[in-house]
């Protein structure tokens, strides 16, 4: 999974839905899309609750009802399901398990949420979302079928609960073998609860999100997560700290259902006995946190063949039980694709100018410039001048972790290339080794394989180091998360691991929202949410010298502290970093006042400003790549997929 970290990954095509529209036209489609908007109530759950609300509780037992009515509660129950919660980590976990069913031949049914850019995404049939035929007719199916069985109860229920009811139609229509479900909150009182008996349920790595709702406490959380525990049914999780362990055993116990671990990713690898053997498996999704997701999916899949017993079955577990991977568990793990999450997308206009600069220099530029252009960087992966690094992490954890992927992302090339150069070094003194260590080597010297006086002088010159890339960041985050607590993670980090942002982070509104399902593309004239994350970043640069490498007064007047000093951190030696360079975008203003951070009334208006960065790098053929991440919210993630033509 290494080699789609650093740059392009499998470049997936756009978020093709390809179909023949024979009845559905557009207009049917985007009709159907007005009536689902009005069962959009804007309430949260959190929200105060007036004298004629429903509890929560009461919301969910009353689906019940709309499934008897509706006669659906059959269908339901017959649902071979995989049933998956967690606080992050379960869409994963839910596409892991998909692309491993796929493989073993399993028509798959895949009901996940949020959707990033087309509602249809969230259910997926055989790894596409449905086409807008399908969604049509099912649409109006359930919509007309809520009004005229289900007014007493309101007509068709809210949204999230509608298109839970929406996809358990799609399934049962389409005959799915497995229907693997994604919890959207909590688990306990979650629409997709409403599966009796699933084959197997999984509990991805839980954390602190939705306290004003699930609890304030993690034994709460993982409380309502066990929520969807049923008896009889076996129940894997990934690895939980005690106070989550013991609230989840406790529920277990309750109803009698045996509660495993899932075992390490690398139990599975061949030469199993190398911490580090887990690398041996490929992963089509970045990070090292992935390795836990996958080992749930894995361990997920084995029990629902144990249980269904399809024809693969018997095969496979002998495999399993014998510590080995089935080719078929393999090719699933390394063929997964969640878009929005650890996903690298190079930016399509820095692509086109670096392909006209290439044409022009082919034509009859100097050798210089026929090299400078679109190259192959040191991981392998065809390079751009301009990369977006999107992950919709919008948790303290899940934002940890994609920090870690970012710096790691952003440094193994120059990392690698330093390695390269010390084996090409090391290779060459071994050619001479016969005749002796030099006096210098003698001494110890680190530059005597590539002293010229040294007979151990290399023929070839060595493989330089890429120049350092321009690091910024693009972030938003809903008003009820708090920003530092999302932040903070990531200015550690970006310290920590030594990859410093060299540029003003830019905080811009998304263009979607949990409102509506039409994106609001003008500029924002209320920028108070994003100012307040400004004076977050702000703080956080401060407090954490070498987080951004922008000079950060504080507040009392002394000494800047953005770019290390006294109290940060020192630079190793061979790996100091560089100055920044000047910026041209407005932005520049802000870091010359000292000021890390800025506000951006627009998403596009914050795409072009970091557009001009790479385009003057570019200009002044300076080599350095400009690296964003793109994080904090799965809108923010799925606008700028539709920003950058991949909607």
């Amino acid at each position: 999974s290494r080699a789609r970290v650093e740059g392009t990954p499998r470049r997936p095509a756009r978020f093709a839905m390809t179909e023949t529209e024979d009845d559905a036209t557009e207009a049917a489609y985007q009709k159907a899309l007005r009536a689902l908007q009005t069962t959009i109530s804007g309430k949260t759950r959190a929200a105060p609750k007036g004298p004629a609300d429903l509890s929560w509780e009461d919301q969910f037992e009353r689906l019940r009802l709309y499934l008897d009515r509706l006669g659906m509660t059959e269908d339901v129950d017959a649902l071979r399901a995989i049933h998956v919660a967690g606080t992050k980590g379960k869409g994963s976990t839910c596409a892991f398990a998909e692309h491993i069913m796929r493989e073993c031949g399993v028509k798959t049914g895949l009901y996940t949420s949020p959707h990033l850019v087309d509602v249809r995404e969230r259910f997926r049939i055989d790894g596409k979302p449905v086409s807008k035929k399908t969604f049509t007719r099912e649409f109006w199916w359930l919509f007309n079928a809520c009004r005229s069985k289900c007014a007493d109860l309101g007509g068709p229920p809210a949204y999230f609960r509608f298109l839970t009811l929406l996809g358990f139609r799609i399934f049962a229509q389409e005959k799915v073998e497995c229907a693997i479900l994604e919890v959207g909150l909590g688990g306990r009182l979650d629409a997709t609860n409403l599966v009796r008996s699933p084959t197997v349920c999984g509990v991805t790595s839980l954390g602190l999100d939705h306290v004003e709702v699930l609890g304030d406490t993690l034994a709460k959380i993982a409380a309502e997560k066990a929520g969807i525990f049923k008896p009889r049914v076996p129940a894997f999780t990934s690895p939980q700290i005690a106070e989550a362990m013991e609230a989840l055993q406790k529920r277990a116990d309750e109803l009698g259902v045996v509660l495993q671990t899932a075992p390490p990713l690398r139990s599975y690898a061949r030469g199993a006995s190398s911490p580090d053997s887990a690398d041996e498996i490929e992963l089509g999704l970045a990070g090292a946190h992935q390795k836990q997701n996958a080992a749930l999916a894995v361990r997920l899949v084995r029990e629902w063949a144990f249980r269904e017993r399809p024809k693969w079955g018997p095969a496979a577990e002998s495999l399993l039980a014998a510590g080995e991977l089935p080719e078929t568990f393999r090719s699933g793990l390394a063929k997964t694709e969640w878009w929005g999450r650890a996903q690298v997308v190079p930016d399509p206009e820095s692509e086109s100018d670096e392909e006209n600069a290439d044409a022009d220099a082919t034509e009859g530029g100097s050798d210089d410039a026929k090299t400078s252009g679109s190259a192959k960087d040191a991981s392998g992966s065809a390079s751009a001048s301009l990369v977006w690094y999107l992950d919709g992490a919008h948790t303290e954890e899940s934002m940890a972790q994609c920090a870690e992927w970012f710096c790691d992302a952003t440094t193994e090339g120059r990392k690698e290339s330093s390695l390269d150069a010390a084996a090409t070094a090391a290779t060459q003194t071994g050619d001479d080794a016969e005749e002796g260590p030099s006096p210098a080597e003698r001494d110890g010297s680190a530059n005597a394989a590539a002293s010229p006086a040294s007979p151990a002088s290399p023929a070839t010159p060595l493989t330089p180091e890429p120049p350092p890339p321009v690091r910024v960041l693009l972030f938003n985050c809903m008003e009820e998360r708090d920003p530092r607590t999302l932040l903070a993670p990531l200015a550690k980090t970006l310290r920590d691991r030594r990859a410093p942002l060299t540029h003003p982070a830019l905080f811009a509104p998304a263009e979607s929202s949990s409102k509506g399902l039409k994106p609001d593309t003008a500029a924002s004239e209320d920028l108070a949410w994003q100012n307040k994350m400004v004076r977050v970043w702000d703080d956080l640069a401060r407090k954490h010298p070498g987080a951004s490498l922008l000079s950060v007064a504080p507040p009392d007047g002394g000494e800047p502290g953005g770019g290390g000093g006294a109290d940060g951190p020192r630079d190793a030696p061979g790996d100091s970093v560089p100055e920044p360079e000047p910026e041209t975008s407005a932005s520049s203003a802000r870091a010359a006042a000292g000021v890390a951070a800025a506000a951006v009334p627009s998403l596009r208006q914050a795409v072009e400003k970091i557009r001009s960065v790479a385009s003057e790098q570019r200009r002044l053929k300076t080599g350095r790549r400009v690296h964003v991440l793109v994080a904090g919210s799965l809108y923010l993630v799925g606008d700028m997929l539709r920003v950058l033509g991949r909607a």
